[in-house]
Protein backbone atom coordinates (compact mmCIF):
# COMPACT_ATOMS: atom_id res chain seq x y z
CA UNK A 1 0.00 0.00 0.00
CA UNK A 2 1.25 3.57 -0.53
CA UNK A 3 0.08 6.00 2.15
CA UNK A 4 0.00 9.42 0.85
CA UNK A 5 1.17 12.31 3.72
CA UNK A 6 -0.26 15.81 2.74
CA UNK A 7 -0.83 16.96 6.04
CA UNK A 8 1.83 17.72 8.42
CA UNK A 9 2.69 15.23 11.23
CA UNK A 10 1.98 17.46 13.92
CA UNK A 11 -1.71 17.83 12.78
CA UNK A 12 -2.93 13.77 12.32
CA UNK A 13 -2.95 11.14 14.11
CA UNK A 14 0.53 9.23 13.62
CA UNK A 15 -0.39 6.87 15.52
CA UNK A 16 -3.23 6.12 13.63
CA UNK A 17 -0.82 6.32 10.55
CA UNK A 18 1.32 3.67 12.22
CA UNK A 19 -1.53 1.28 13.16
CA UNK A 20 -2.77 0.96 9.51
CA UNK A 21 0.71 0.99 7.87
CA UNK A 22 3.18 -2.33 7.89
CA UNK A 23 7.10 -2.65 6.52
CA UNK A 24 5.87 -3.45 2.92
CA UNK A 25 4.38 -0.30 2.63
CA UNK A 26 5.68 3.14 1.29
CA UNK A 27 4.85 7.02 1.99
CA UNK A 28 5.52 9.57 0.34
CA UNK A 29 5.12 13.23 1.66
CA UNK A 30 3.34 15.85 -0.40
CA UNK A 31 2.20 19.72 0.89
CA UNK A 32 2.70 20.23 4.24
CA UNK A 33 3.39 16.41 4.98
CA UNK A 34 6.74 17.48 3.46
CA UNK A 35 7.71 18.97 7.24
CA UNK A 36 8.18 15.52 7.92
CA UNK A 37 11.56 16.10 6.05
CA UNK A 38 12.87 18.06 9.47
CA UNK A 39 15.50 15.34 11.02
CA UNK A 40 14.85 16.29 14.27
CA UNK A 41 11.30 16.03 14.65
CA UNK A 42 9.52 13.61 16.71
CA UNK A 43 8.08 11.25 14.65
CA UNK A 44 10.68 10.84 12.01
CA UNK A 45 12.12 7.41 13.42
CA UNK A 46 9.03 5.77 14.54
CA UNK A 47 7.53 5.92 10.78
CA UNK A 48 11.08 5.17 9.32
CA UNK A 49 10.97 2.36 11.16
CA UNK A 50 7.48 0.98 9.98
CA UNK A 51 7.76 1.78 6.04
CA UNK A 52 9.88 0.05 3.44
CA UNK A 53 10.68 3.32 2.07
CA UNK A 54 9.59 7.46 2.51
CA UNK A 55 9.69 9.82 -0.44
CA UNK A 56 9.31 13.32 -0.72
CA UNK A 57 7.88 15.72 -3.42
CA UNK A 58 10.19 17.94 -4.91
CA UNK A 59 7.82 20.88 -5.19
CA UNK A 60 6.90 20.92 -1.88
CA UNK A 61 10.10 20.79 -0.66
CA UNK A 62 11.53 23.58 -2.07
CA UNK A 63 7.96 25.56 -1.92
CA UNK A 64 8.82 25.24 2.05
CA UNK A 65 12.06 25.81 1.92
CA UNK A 66 13.36 22.65 3.32
CA UNK A 67 14.98 21.08 -0.24
CA UNK A 68 18.18 21.74 0.58
CA UNK A 69 17.67 20.09 3.84
CA UNK A 70 16.34 16.94 2.52
CA UNK A 71 19.60 16.61 -0.06
CA UNK A 72 22.01 17.35 3.13
CA UNK A 73 20.19 14.40 5.03
CA UNK A 74 20.22 12.00 1.57
CA UNK A 75 15.81 11.71 1.23
CA UNK A 76 14.20 10.24 -1.74
CA UNK A 77 12.84 13.02 -3.46
CA UNK A 78 11.04 12.75 -6.04
CA UNK A 79 9.51 15.02 -9.03
CA UNK A 80 5.63 14.58 -10.28
CA UNK A 81 6.16 12.28 -12.98
CA UNK A 82 7.77 9.70 -10.23
CA UNK A 83 5.06 10.45 -8.04
CA UNK A 84 2.26 9.24 -10.93
CA UNK A 85 4.60 6.52 -11.50
CA UNK A 86 4.68 5.44 -7.68
CA UNK A 87 0.82 5.54 -7.15
CA UNK A 88 0.10 3.41 -10.03
CA UNK A 89 2.77 1.06 -9.07
CA UNK A 90 0.69 0.44 -5.35
CA UNK A 91 -2.59 -1.61 -5.71
CA UNK A 92 -4.19 0.70 -2.92
CA UNK A 93 -3.29 3.97 -1.67
CA UNK A 94 -4.42 5.90 1.43
CA UNK A 95 -4.10 9.45 1.96
CA UNK A 96 -3.53 11.11 5.55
Amino acid sequence: MLHILLNSPYVISISSLLSFSSVCDDLICIQDGVILSVINNSYVEKLYKNFNLIYFLKDDLSARGLLTAAKKNNLIIINYCDFVLLTSSHNRNMTW
